[in-house]
């Protein structure tokens, strides 16, 4: 089905004019707080809306924070710099409100933080909760997960029985859990096209507070390190609207590995432990590592990794499990009572076939090392209950003397505002196997960068953030044949007196090499400024106690220089979230797109199944629809499920390869089941 731009803007008017009646018709009602599931998702949106690679880990994280909330009378400054957008200063002013009132009494009492309180209630009542302790065993709870899901639309590789596997994909998740005690889990996913046996599968058992042990862990796991410079989680919150949260990394040492990406974790054992010296601390941590990982190999050795975590076709299965990685390695922090830490972090990791890369720089052997130093200091000499400056940063060198660096500090120089100032610099002989770095990229490899960002609340109902960042690849990347550099600037503004209105632009200048021909049709790939400009007006609006109104438009521009090319892309969408207190919520949205190319594609970040990452790319275009509803059956059942649908205008067929649809709409189907008790 064809639609003339004229009926696109018809649509458009329809969309907002709906919206405005809803709103006038929900005016008359009576006005509702938003619930913490609605704080905890905008939590998850202001991190996630601005990334472009599969973030499920990153999604899973907020989740499981959700899910097993920190007590406040016993969690560390550590522990609470993982709530997102929780500042450091925020999360000392919370630690030094616990020391002034002995032990909490109820999440409410961090209002009492000055003109802050307010603010970092919203941040945290999600992840926090108050729990008297009474010496008694914590009661073990069970989770259990199971979601199923298809494609609607035939897709090539199956009609042309080139995938081994149904076309059905499945999830399923068990966790055993006694806080602070005692933790187990097993996971399983089969991606559509994979066969049962060839589904990925992964599972932990961990302890705690056990004798001289603080933690121990027996089988998936993942350790967060420093700033991410040797040892970091696969995936880290890169650069958004929170522009000062994400400067500083706080990793919590060794953590299970409760996600389904399948190539980066560590499968074998972990210990820690911690050793108090008057008020100060010791930890020490130690860890081994045996698993299988999936490559292309020839005789001469693995020419690749292969990361996708795919296996459908013969060729895909070809690749599994054929290079074993054995990693041993450790880290040893001192904690002191005078806010500052400083810590040592390093791994060896030997492989059993070599690597072979043809691309200097690039990690060839059968062997890497990687070790680092790490320091954080807290100055709150400016104020009595805020950490007004926090000093960090990080240095490492893995085993070819290649080096990797960064510094930065994040200063809270009023109450309501905080800037981060960071400085990285990191070799293009840096070896990055297991690292996730600030920065343009997620590895710590072949970037120097300065980076500024701002977080200011004005008022209660004024917040104003940003960021520039300036940085250069000083050797060539996998995109370009030559050093390039570029800068990125994002400035946001969020009003809620009580229609929430944010107004977010960015604008992003990269180098780049694009194909050009002459008046004799010769290709020439000079060096481009490649120029990226997004603006973005969203409004949410809560109508009474059941309804919730959210809408959106936002346009991109991109232009090349001076090749003298330019290209756009506008999306709208309206949204519509009806709910019954703890029972029923019921969410449609309506997305209309049009982008003249891929280059100038739209994401659309959207809520989905708990623990599913949505934020599909746009391009060309078309209309996107989904209806997504939970029902709380019990307090221990709920069920959920979705239907997506996207039809693209003038189009054939959506896709290609084996992943093709014949046809003009894709659509989608799935359906969850969680259990707890």
């Amino acid at each position: 089905m064809r639609t003339s731009r004229a009926s696109f803007s018809r649509g458009t008017i329809y969309l907002f004019v709906l919206s405005a009646t809803l709103i006038i018709h929900a005016r008359s009602q009576t006005e509702a707080d938003s619930s913490e599931a609605d704080s905890s998702e905008a939590s998850a949106e202001s991190f996630l809306d601005q990334l472009e690679t599969d973030a499920t880990e990153q999604l899973d994280r907020f989740q499981w924070l959700q899910d097993h909330p920190f007590n406040l009378n016993t969690v560390r400054r550590e522990e609470l710099m993982t709530i997102p957008r929780l500042s450091p200063a925020e999360a000392a002013a919370i630690i030094n409100l616990r020391k002034r009132l002995k032990q909490f009494e109820s999440v409410e009492q961090l209002r009492v933080i000055g003109n802050d309180g307010e603010a970092i209630l919203g941040k945290v009542r999600p992840y926090v909760m108050v729990q008297i302790s009474d010496g008694l065993a914590k009661p073990m709870t069970v989770n259990f997960i199971t979601r199923t899901s298809r494609d609607l639309q035939p897709r090539s590789g199956f009609q042309q029985n080139s995938f081994v596997g149904s076309p059905i994909k499945s999830y399923n998740r068990l966790i055993f859990s006694q806080p602070e005690q005692v933790e187990a889990g097993v996971l399983f996913e089969k991606d559509a096209g994979e066969r049962f046996g060839e589904s990925f599968l992964a599972g932990y058992a961990a302890v705690k507070n056990i004798l001289f042990v603080s933690q121990a862990i027996v089988g998936d796991y993942v350790i967060e390190a420093g700033q991410g410079l040797v040892l970091w989680r696969a995936s880290a919150f890169g650069k958004g609207a929170e522009a000062v949260s994400i400067a500083q990394k706080s990793g919590l040492g060794a953590q299970p590995y409760r996600s389904v990406g399948e190539f980066d974790f560590l499968r074998g054992g972990t210990i820690a432990s911690g050793f108090d010296f008057g008020e100060n601390k010791v930890t020490a941590t130690v860890f081994y590592s045996r698993r299988s990982l999936s490559a292309t190999s020839d005789t001469d050795g693995v020419s690749s990794l292969y990361e996708e975590g795919l296996f459908r076709t013969q060729s895909e299965l070809q690749k599994r499990n054929t290079l074993v990685e054995t990693i041993m390695g450790g880290r040893v922090q001192y904690l002191s009572s005078h806010d500052w830490n400083i810590g040592s972090t390093f791994y060896r990791s030997r492989f059993d076939k070599p690597i072979v890369s043809g691309r200097l720089f690039e990690f060839s052997g059968t062997s890497a090392s990687a070790a680092g130093i790490d320091a954080e200091l807290h100055l709150g000499w400016l104020a009595p209950n805020l950490s007004q400056i926090t000093l960090f940063g990080e240095i490492a060198r893995s085993g070819d003397r290649a080096s990797a660096g960064i510094v930065g500090s994040i200063l809270n120089l009023t109450r309501g505002a905080s800037f981060a100032l960071v400085y990285r610099d990191y070799s293009p002989r840096f070896v990055t196997l297991h690292s996730a770095g600030f920065g343009e990229r997620s590895e710590a490899k072949n970037e120097r960068g300065f980076y500024i960002g701002a977080d200011i609340r004005v008022t209660n109902w004024l917040h104003v953030s940003g960021y520039l960042d300036h940085f250069t690849f000083p050797w060539r990347t996998f995109d370009n044949p030559l050093p390039t550099s570029g800068r990125d600037m994002l400035f946001q503004v969020s009003l809620s007196p009580k229609l929430d209105l944010t107004l977010r632009y960015s604008n992003k200048k990269t180098e780049t090499t694009e194909a050009s021909f002459d008046d004799f049709s010769r290709e020439s790939r000079p060096l481009a400024d490649r120029l990226q400009q997004k603006i973005r007006l969203t409004a949410s609006y809560q109508a009474g106690k059941r309804i919730r109104l959210r809408g959106r438009i936002e346009k991109t521009f991109v232009a090349y220089s001076p090749l003298d090319r330019s290209e756009s892309g506008i999306l709208i969408y309206q949204e519509l979230r009806y709910s019954l207190p703890q029972k029923f919520t019921a969410e449609a949205r309506l997305i209309f797109f049009d982008t003249d190319s891929y280059d100038s594609r739209v994401y659309e970040f959207e809520n989905d199944l708990r623990g599913v990452f949505a934020n599909p790319a746009l391009y060309g275009k078309g209309r996107r629809w989904y209806l997504l509803a939970r029902w709380k059956a019990a307090d221990m059942i709920s069920l959920s499920a979705k239907y997506s649908e996207t039809q693209f205008d003038g189009v054939k067929s959506i896709g290609s390869g084996l992943t093709e649809i014949q046809g003009d709409v894709d659509n989608r189907i799935a359906f969850q089941l969680d259990v707890k008790f």
